[in-house]
Order: C-alpha cells, then structure tokens, then sequence
C-alpha cells in the first residue's frame, strides 16, 4: 500500500515539474514572438507617419536683408527633403547652407504639413565698389556677396584701390596696410552700434566717416577703440547739424573734440 501511495506521489510530482517546464518555455518563447511583432508595428507606424508629412507650407522668420523667396529657394536646392520630420533631422545633424550672410537656420514643426524656417543672419561689415557693383564683406575681411543694389545701412569703404576681387577670400587691398584699418573700423562700427555711411580713405592717410550731412576726421587710424566708443554719444548732440567733426587728437588721456559748421 505504502509503496502505491509512493509511486502516486512521485507521480504527481514529475507531473507538476512538467507543468512547470512547460510554463517556463512558453514564458521565454511569448516575448520573444510579441518584440517581433511590436517593433514591426511600431516600423509600420513610424514609416505611415513621416510618409504623411509632406510638406505644403513653408513659412521664414528673422530676415532683414533677404527676402522669403530667396531663403526658400536656397533651401530647397540644398538637398531638399519634402518632408517636415525628415527636413528637420537632416538640418539638425547636417545644418542647411542657404546664403552667404546667414549664419544658420532652424526649422520648426507647426504641423505636420507645415513647417516655419527661422533664419539667422550675419552682419555685413561694409562694401566696397568693384566693377560697378557691390561687393560685401564680413567682419574679416572676406568678401562675400556681390549686388547690384547698396545697401543704406552697410557703410561703402572708398578711396583705395584693389586688384581682383575674389568671393570667398579677403579684399585684396593694394596698400596691405589699410586691410586691418577696414576691419577695425568695420568691427567697432558694429560694436558700438553706428550707422555709418561711409568709410574714407584719404591719400594723406587720413581716414573720415560720413553720417549724413556729417564728416567725422578720424586721423590716421591710431586710437580708434576710445574715439568710436565716444562716437554714439557725440553724434546724438550734433543730430541735424551740417559740417566736420575732429576727433584726429582724441585720445583716452586727451579728450579733445572740436566741431566745424559747414558753411
């Protein structure tokens, strides 16, 4: 009798080891076949969802020099991707090269068939003239950009003489000495926030702005960071005046300005 109830006994024990077996594979084979089908789900819906992101409506913010047109042709012949999710991930992995003042732009989402491309752009230090057109330069001394527009805000460099002008590389200034009087110049004009029209070069060295009905003698170029911070201030009291301002023996020691009426 014992070794009956035994025998059942070992019975119903080999029976639930089975059992659990049997529960432990189908646990480690359940997820394994679920992941597969999830993450083919999730490639299915991913796909679905970018291929209904075409985009049909491209709008530009922060330009001041170039117009909408231009930003969305740069764009668009830049490797153009039509698609919002895509044309953002490529911006932000590859940035988008669009004009030669912008110095990066960024795209936003507003739905998923619109996009908003916000552009950045750089200052133009100044201008010269060069075959009778404009060309513009950056805070370096590179030239950039040749219009055949000139622009009032940007000031025109004048007086000296070039040789070939090259777009990409610095103003190929004949007297080398003048090429980083142009770029100090140009920086601290933009420093201090001036609206210059012009940036003269005179053959005795001498080097003028012009503002307006205004001509500021600058002298040879020494002291240029003390005389253009006081610029700003100088100018305000003189607005709607005509005639020459000296500042050629203003110094941080020497603060002497002195204005001449034009007759």
């Amino acid at each position: 009798m014992k070794n009956t109830e035994n025998q059942a006994a070992d019975n119903v024990i080999e029976f639930r080891q089975k059992q659990e077996e049997t529960k432990k594979k189908k646990w480690i084979q359940f997820p394994k076949y679920t992941g597969r089908v999830f993450l083919l789900l999730l490639v299915l819906c991913l796909v679905a969802g970018i291929g209904s992101c075409k985009i049909k409506k491209i709008n530009v913010e922060g330009t001041k020099y170039y117009d909408d047109r231009e930003i969305k042709k740069a764009v668009k012949g830049n490797y153009y991707i039509p698609n919002s999710i895509l044309l953002k991930l490529r911006n932000r992995f590859f940035p988008i090269e669009t004009m030669p003042f912008v110095e990066k732009i960024d795209i936003e989402i507003i739905n998923r068939n619109e996009i908003t491309i916000d552009v950045h752009e750089s200052t133009r230090a100044g201008c010269i003239e060069y075959a009778d057109r404009y060309v513009y330069f950056d805070k370096d001394g590179y030239a950039l950009e040749v219009m055949n527009e000139r622009l009032s805000d940007v000031p025109l460099v004048t007086g000296l003489s070039y040789n070939k002008v090259v777009i990409g590389e610095k103003l190929p200034v004949k007297k080398g000495e003048y090429f980083d009087k142009i770029v100090k110049i140009t920086t601290l004009i933009t420093k201090n926030e001036l609206t210059i029209d012009e940036i003269c070069f005179h053959e005795d060295g001498e080097i003028y702005l012009k503002k307006g009905k205004l001509d500021i003698n600058l002298g040879t170029g020494t002291g240029l960071d003390a005389k253009l911070s006081v610029l700003p201030a100088v100018l305000k009291s003189l607005e709607k005046k005509s005639g020459t301002l000296y500042m050629d023996q203003y110094t941080e020691q020497h603060k002497i300005i002195t204005f001449r009426n034009k007759k």
